[in-house]
């Protein structure tokens, strides 16, 4: 009697144990989009942040100049350089986020002006 409750017990351990490899590869079609949803998010914040800090850079070139720590020809260079930079970004940014979305808006409020 005590072999079959042993045995028995083995059977349910081996069961929990493998259980949730054949649930997982139940799920995993399911769980595709949330993934890449994550993957756009994430890369969306590093690209925010990465805009930002290009910001800052440009304002502290600004500064740089106006404090004269920068020649004229050496502020231009290097500020058309950041802006290039922030346009590529949010080029980027406005890809992730379905390009034309943040047109509609500035279409309704041209038609309104023209109104």
């Amino acid at each position: 009697m005590a072999v079959l409750i042993a045995l028995g017990m083995a059977v349910l351990v081996v069961a929990f144990i493998v259980a949730p490899f054949f649930l997982l590869t139940q799920r995993a079609p399911a769980a595709q989009p949330d993934r890449a949803e994550a993957d756009r998010a994430a890369v969306l914040q590093d690209l925010q942040a990465e805009k930002e800090t290009i910001y800052e850079a440009i304002q502290e070139l600004d500064f740089d100049f106006k404090s004269g720590k920068l020649s004229a020809e050496d502020h231009e260079a290097l500020r058309l350089r950041h802006e290039a930079q922030a346009a590529a970004v949010l080029q980027r940014i406005d890809a992730l986020n379905g390009g034309g979305a943040a047109e509609k808006p500035r279409q309704a409020a041209r038609e309104k002006r023209r109104a």
